[in-house]
């Protein structure tokens, strides 16, 4: 994500998977990405102050998380 715009915030699904693990670690370093949520069934594993975590089993439904998924960017 070079170049991101300053400030970006990022919702990532699936960051326990091959190609979601390169995606978060890009995010991470990235120094436009001001906070990355990683939305998943099973925790990431990693810890960094941009990250944030919410374990969620139903990706049918998503009301019971939905106030947390506003003021994202991408």
């Amino acid at each position: 994500m070079s170049g991101a715009h300053p400030g970006i915030k990022v919702i990532l699904f699936g960051a326990t998977g091959m190609v979601g693990q390169g995606v978060l670690r890009e995010c991470l370093v990235d120094a436009g990405v001001e906070r990355v949520l990683a939305v998943g069934r099973s925790p990431t594993g990693m810890q960094h102050a941009k990250l944030h975590e919410i374990l969620h089993d139903n990706f049918t439904d998503f009301s019971a998380i939905e106030s947390e998924l506003t003021g994202y960017d991408a």
